[in-house]
């Protein structure tokens, strides 16, 4: 029986130290740096991450599998700035395409893949001819900036999927129609600033899914529909009208940094309010904030130097007799 137990114990340690010099192995040697025909590469334990392109065609087959590791991201910057690509076309192990990975990629055309999970911060940025880009049912986040200045995208991508837009995703791009975005996250600012969809809206308030996206009115007061949870982007930084803004108490969350920038703009921010993105210029000529006593708004306005009024309450005047 001593023998047996003594045994079992041995293969025990045996199989220990035997993950114990693996791990070991992996942590110091692991990623590893190096290049192919065409690319330089990183390999990592769970798969390989295409660091720079270095070939000269104009259509682009990803690989698949570099031997017998999947390639599984387009990391930063691995196409960026490149002026010959025309098509890429990515493989199914392929879920990430990171940040910068094709931006300023002047004559890109089309991409076309169909497992992509994440595209991140100006991905495809100023890619001026991208028309075609077809990503799978798969794409859950597309990330700040990832579609700017993409003038000749028609649509947004894989939107049958999307969870989250970043700010500025698609802002300078040809968008035309946004569909249905029900569920999807919108709550970062300017997301479809200067696109022809966002031109031809003829209301004064722009709303997706309870997020004020922008403001269109041309008044001395705007007072903000009920309903909105989110303000985001939806006022100029760099107007010159002076503006009175009254924010229901349905509002949540501010993410217009340009509402705090503006010195011409006079806020009115109820306690419902329990976010406010930072903005640092808000500090040298920002707005002036009205708000009421132990807000998150006069905290905010407090521990960044900005203008504020404290008062009991407010009456909220007829918009459409201001003028």
């Amino acid at each position: 029986m001593k023998k047996i137990i003594k045994k079992i114990i041995k293969k025990i340690v045996i199989v220990v130290l035997v993950l114990a010099i693996l791990f070991l192995l992996v942590y110091f040697t692991f990623p590893i740096k190096f290049q192919t025909k065409d690319y330089t590469a990183t390999l990592y334990v769970n798969g390989i991450g295409l660091d720079n392109y270095r070939g000269g065609d104009k259509d682009v087959q990803i690989p698949n599998f570099i031997g017998i590791f999947p390639v599984g991201a387009i990391e930063e910057k691995c196409f960026a700035d490149n002026e010959t690509i025309e098509t890429v076309v990515i493989p199914n192990n392929v879920k990430y395409i990171e940040y910068g990975a094709f931006d300023r990629c002047v004559n890109l055309k089309s991409v076309e893949a169909s497992r992509i999970k994440v595209i991140e911060e100006f991905a495809f940025a100023d890619d001026i001819k991208l028309e075609r880009v077809e990503l799978g049912e798969n794409v859950q986040t597309i990330g700040r900036l990832a579609f700017a200045g993409c003038h000749a995208l028609t649509y947004i991508p894989s939107r049958s999927s999307l969870k989250e837009i970043g700010g500025w995703a698609f802002s300078e791009c040809g968008i035309e129609e946004l569909g249905d975005l029900s569920g999807v996250n919108v709550e970062e600012a300017y997301i479809f600033e200067d696109t022809p969809w966002m031109d031809k809206q003829d209301t004064d308030y722009v709303i997706i899914n309870n997020v004020l996206h922008k403001y269109k009115g041309d008044k001395n007061v705007s007072v903000i529909p009920d309903g909105v949870e989110v303000l985001a982007g939806a006022y100029e930084a760099e107007s010159e009208k002076p503006l009175t803004i009254y924010i229901p108490n349905s509002v949540k969350k501010i993410t217009s940094f340009g509402l705090f920038c503006n010195p011409n703009y006079v806020i009115y921010i109820p306690a419902s309010v329990e976010y406010i993105e930072y903005c640092e210029r808000g500090k040298r000529n920002g707005c002036k904030i009205i708000t009421v006593l132990g807000s998150y708004a006069m905290t905010y306005a407090i521990d960044n130097d900005i203008n504020y009024e404290i008062v009991d309450g407010w009456d909220v005047p007829e918009e459409d007799s201001a003028e």
